[in-house]
């Protein structure tokens, strides 16, 4: 990896840095924190103080503020975490117009941070929120450059074209979406439809804005991942064999179906989930079969932290994510082939409520950890950055079993606010999150090294 592309991890992991320790002083455990800063209190806050903990959504008003700040925040966040996906690819796949590119993608990662966290926390004016919304333009437009920079040349690159592509349509969905809060009705029917389709999914369906955005929310997350993924194998050699075509193959037809079905939801409804599922289960498949298609063997020497950590951080997503999300769908409806009463009776409210909390949050760390062990692998080979790596992915799959224990050892009971002090969260997520913080600063550490070796190079 060259200086410039150096330059731009170390930005973009800067800025996730920031992103993340601005999101942990906004939590409600934090409140002291944020009132010994002189922060007032937030608009549509979900802090309860008799219990010391979050409710599912604000009481009362404050549900439209609440979502838009989440809105604001991930949006800034995943435009952070493409921006380092773009490094990854330009350097794995030897992308042109790089500098241009990425110069674009920062600048418009910039923007979207800046102008979204202000807007949302700071100063509810519209310039910030323009200044967001520009920035996410910007990013559009460096993802198509990108595109029309780069011709396939095998299997691999196909898929990735394809993933890219997706995101693209993906990001004009956005664009409706976003758009359609400037009608009052759209925006006062999609929060609505929010808040009711916790306690009643069967009323989502009822509502196009909102089938328009969960097909949007799920396609970019697994599209970005399956990117990610693109990224880090492309740095492995693969084995000339028949598996590993037709690995490829699923990546290539999973990927395109899942997105489009996923998209469709916005016209035909929840029944596009019968194209969805499997295509999805093609996609993951595709990808974990590829992870054991690499040349690599053993546990030590180069390229091996990276392929045992894509072997097994692929095994972890079907265990964490995948069938546990098989499991919470088919325990929606009564009766429930797991558990004796459905997931959204008041008895297991919080069940779903966990794992919705919980998939979401598994996926963005399963996404930051790829960037990571592909970073350390390309500019840092050694003992420190194969332990490293080792963390990274010690620290995903603890939090992946803390999660799903979180979510199916509790017994039954009516809801209450979050608690924080779960056993799960103590024993297993605290910690492993932990690991994965140490492995961060560790990457900071051998981005920051690489590049005062090599110089700027502008």
């Amino acid at each position: 990896m060259d200086a410039r592309l150096l330059l731009h991890g170390l930005i973009a992991l800067t800025i996730v840095g920031v992103l993340l320790a601005w999101g942990v002083l906004l939590s409600p455990p934090m409140k002291w924190l944020r009132e010994y800063m002189g922060f007032g209190e937030l608009e549509g806050a979900r802090f309860n103080q008799e219990v010391g903990a979050a409710e599912i959504i604000a009481p009362g008003e404050g549900g439209e503020e609440f979502l838009g700040r989440i809105a604001h925040y991930y949006h800034a966040l995943f435009m952070v975490l493409l921006y380092g996906t773009l490094v990854v690819l330009i350097d794995a796949y030897r992308v042109p117009n790089g500098g241009a590119i990425l110069l674009l993608m920062l600048l418009g990662s910039l923007m979207s941070v800046i102008g979204g966290i202000v807007y949302a926390y700071i100063d509810h004016s519209f310039q910030w929120h323009g200044l967001f919304i520009g920035g996410l333009a910007v990013c559009f437009s460096a993802g198509l450059l990108a595109l029309a920079s780069y011709r396939p040349r095998d299997l691999l690159g196909l898929a990735a074209w394809l993933t890219g592509s997706l995101l693209i349509v993906g990001g004009f969905i956005g664009g409706y979406i976003g758009s359609s809060f400037m009608v009052p009705d759209y925006r006062d029917e999609l929060v609505t439809t929010i808040i009711e389709t916790r306690f009643d999914p069967s009323l989502g369906d009822k509502s196009e804005i909102w089938r328009a955005w969960t097909g949007h929310q799920h396609a970019m997350i697994a599209l970005s991942l399956t990117l990610a993924f693109l990224a880090g194998v492309r740095y492995l050699d693969l084995k000339e064999s028949l598996l590993a075509k037709l690995s490829k193959i699923g990546i290539v037809v999973g990927a395109p179906v899942m997105a489009l079905a996923s998209f469709s939801v916005w016209f035909i409804g929840k029944s596009a989930h019968l194209v969805i599922t499997p295509a999805a289960v093609i996609l993951i498949t595709g990808t974990l079969l590829l992870s054991f298609s690499t040349k690599t063997r053993g546990l030590s020497g180069r390229g091996k932290a990276l392929a045992w950590a894509l072997r097994i951080g692929n095994l972890g997503i079907w265990a964490f994510v995948a069938v546990p999300g098989a499991i919470m769908a088919m325990s929606l409806k009564e009766p429930s082939p797991f558990f004796e009463t459905p997931v959204r009776s008041p008895e297991l409210d919080w069940v779903e409520l966990s794992f919705n909390i919980g998939h979401w949050h598994l996926l963005l760390l399963a996404w930051g950890v790829l960037l990571g062990l592909v970073a350390l692998h390309a500019t840092w080979e050694g003992r420190l950055s194969a332990i490293l790596s080792w963390l990274f992915l010690l620290g995903f799959m603890g939090a992946g079993i803390g999660t799903t224990l979180y979510i199916f050892t509790a017994e039954p009971a009516p809801y209450s606010p979050n608690p924080y002090d779960n056993t799960w969260l103590r024993v297993l997520i605290e910690p492993s999150l932990a690991l994965v913080a140490i492995a961060v600063l560790g990457t900071y550490f051998a981005l920051t090294r690489r590049l005062a070796r090599a110089g700027l190079g502008y």
